[in-house]
C-alpha cells in the first residue's frame, strides 16, 4: 500500500510540473567529473526529469536516503540503469553515488529542504 501511494505521489509531482523546486544539476555534477579528468556525462532530459521529481519529493519529506523506488519517478517509458542520491550540507557541493561511475547519460538535480540540506539525485545509464 505505502508503495502504491509512493507512486502515486511521485506522479502527481511529475504532472504539476509548476510545483517543482528541483534545480538541474548536471553542470555540477559534470563538473565534479571534470575535475577528475572523467568524460562529462551528456544530459539525458527525461533522466533530468526524474532527478527533479525524486530530489523534490526526497525534500519535502527530509529523505536522506532512497525512495521505496527511485525508479518510480522517472517520466513513464524512460528508464535508468542506476540511481544515487545524497542528503549534504550546501557547502559541501555535489555528492551522490553514481556521479564517478561509468555511464554515458545522465540527469541530475538538487531541490533544498526545510533543513537547510541540498536533497540530490542522479539517475545514469
Amino acid at each position: 500500500m505505502v508503495r502504491i501511494v509512493m507512486l502515486a505521489v511521485l506522479g502527481i509531482v511529475y504532472v504539476a510540473g509548476a510545483s517543482r523546486a528541483g534545480e538541474d544539476a548536471l553542470a555540477e555534477v559534470n563538473a565534479a567529473r571534470a575535475a577528475r579528468g572523467l568524460k562529462l556525462f551528456i544530459k539525458d532530459a527525461d533522466l533530468t526529469a526524474g532527478a527533479i521529481n525524486v530530489a523534490d519529493f526526497r525534500a519535502a519529506r527530509l529523505m536522506a536516503g532512497h525512495t521505496g523506488n527511485d525508479f518510480s519517478g522517472l517520466p513513464v517509458g524512460s528508464s535508468a540503469s542506476a540511481a544515487g542520491c545524497a542528503a549534504w550540507e550546501p557547502t559541501w557541493g555535489w555528492g551522490a553515488c553514481c556521479t564517478y561511475e561509468n555511464y554515458t547519460y545522465a540527469g541530475a538535480a538538487w531541490a533544498m529542504g526545510k533543513d537547510g540540506r541540498r536533497y540530490m539525485q542522479i539517475f545514469v545509464r
